[in-house]
């Protein structure tokens, strides 16, 4: 499930993911003041700290994967809401699941966002440039959505590639929270919405969470 669901972003999309994914982590440095700031204002302060650091660890954490699982499950897990996420994914099937299958899921996506990271992360050369532009802010039921646009500069001859950032703030005072984004046009949701549609069709919904254990375990205990 992890080389399908990972060759379905497709291998220019990877590659641009590196510079989306660093500036997930790059939001890690705000702390408590994240629900509190503005969210492109935050991502224009701690970007260039945050990339410091990565760029400093870069070669300890190559081939460690303790060290750079700490890393992402300090930095960009915390960021993203990930019941959302399984929720906007399964769609239709979310609603057939059942708590602990819901919960399975949510748990076993998130492990495998954490691999996909870390293959995008050293993908990441250093000469990637990031513009990002003012979020556009709305509120919806009491809730405040954000869309943040980005763009990730590849080289000076080389179009711009849209980042979008989509991040929610459930309550006033609670932190902003991921919930997607989409890399070159490429919506993350719908994505792996589609690639789990078909998986759950062929495997039913605790085969593919079966096999997303499977795979992910192997990531994480090599």
């Amino acid at each position: 499930m992890m080389g399908s669901t990972t060759q379905a972003i497709g291998v220019r999309a990877r590659r641009i993911f590196s510079g989306a994914v660093l500036l997930v982590v790059f939001f890690a440095a705000s702390g408590s003041v994240f629900a509190e700031e503005d969210p492109a204002a935050l991502i224009d302060r701690t970007v260039r700290s945050a990339l410091d650091e990565f760029l400093e660890r870069k070669e300890e954490l190559t081939g460690n994967n303790p060290a750079l699982l700490e890393l992402l499950n300090r930095t960009v897990v915390p960021l993203f809401d990930f019941d959302r996420i399984a929720r906007l994914i399964l769609a239709r099937s979310w609603k057939k699941a059942g708590p602990e299958q819901r919960e399975a899921f949510a748990h076993e996506f998130k492990r495998l966002m954490i691999a996909t990271y870390s293959l995008a992360l050293f993908q990441y050369t250093g000469k990637e440039k990031v513009r990002i532009h003012e979020a556009e802010i709305k509120e919806k039921k009491q809730r405040l959505f954000a869309t943040v646009r980005t763009e990730v500069i590849l080289g000076d001859e080389i179009e711009p590639v849209p980042v979008d950032y989509f991040l929610i703030q459930a309550a006033q005072g609670e932190s902003w929270k991921i919930y997607n984004l989409s890399v070159a046009g490429l919506n993350m949701v719908i994505n792996y919405r589609g690639v789990f549609q078909a998986t759950i069709l062929d495997r039913g919904l605790d085969g593919t969470i079966a096999s997303m254990k499977e795979s992910n375990d192997r990531f994480m205990n090599p």
